[in-house]
C-alpha cells in the first residue's frame, strides 16, 4: 500500500573537530535529495535550522514505497553512515501523514486499548 509520508532527519552539533565534515555530509545529503527531487521521485528537501544553530531537522516529502526504497538504498547508507560519523544525535524516521492515515493510526491505537483492556 503506497502512502503519503515525509522522511524526516534530525541532528544536533556537528561533533567536535568534524565540523567541516559535518558540512561536507549535510551538502552531500541536499545534493542526493535534490536529485531524487528532480527525478521526481520526491519533493524538494525542507530544512530548518534552530536560532542559536545548534539543531536542525530536514523534511523530504514523498511516497513510502519510494522513501523506503531511498532510505534502504546503499548509497543513502552511506550518506547516513558518513553524517552520523560528523554530526550527534542523527536521526531518521519516515512518517505519515494526511487525514486518511491519522485515522486509520488512531483507529489502530484504538483497537489495540481496547484489545488490552485499558
Amino acid at each position: 500500500m503506497t502512502r503519503t509520508a515525509a522522511l524526516v532527519t534530525t541532528w544536533s552539533q556537528p561533533a567536535r573537530g568534524r565540523e567541516t565534515k559535518a558540512i561536507e555530509s549535510f551538502t552531500d545529503f541536499l545534493t542526493f535529495m535534490g536529485k531524487l527531487a528532480a527525478d521526481g521521485k520526491v519533493q524538494e528537501a525542507e530544512t530548518f535550522f534552530s536560532l542559536d544553530g545548534g539543531k536542525g531537522f530536514a523534511i523530504v516529502r514523498g511516497t513510502t514505497d519510494v522513501l523506503n526504497e531511498v532510505v534502504l538504498s546503499e548509497e543513502y547508507e552511506k550518506l547516513i553512515s558518513k553524517a552520523q560519523l560528523c554530526v550527534d544525535d542523527l536521526h531518521t524516521e519516515i512518517y505519515v501523514t494526511g487525514d486518511e492515515e491519522i485515522q486509520r493510526g488512531m483507529r489502530i491505537y484504538a483497537e489495540a486499548i481496547g484489545e488490552l483492556g485499558l
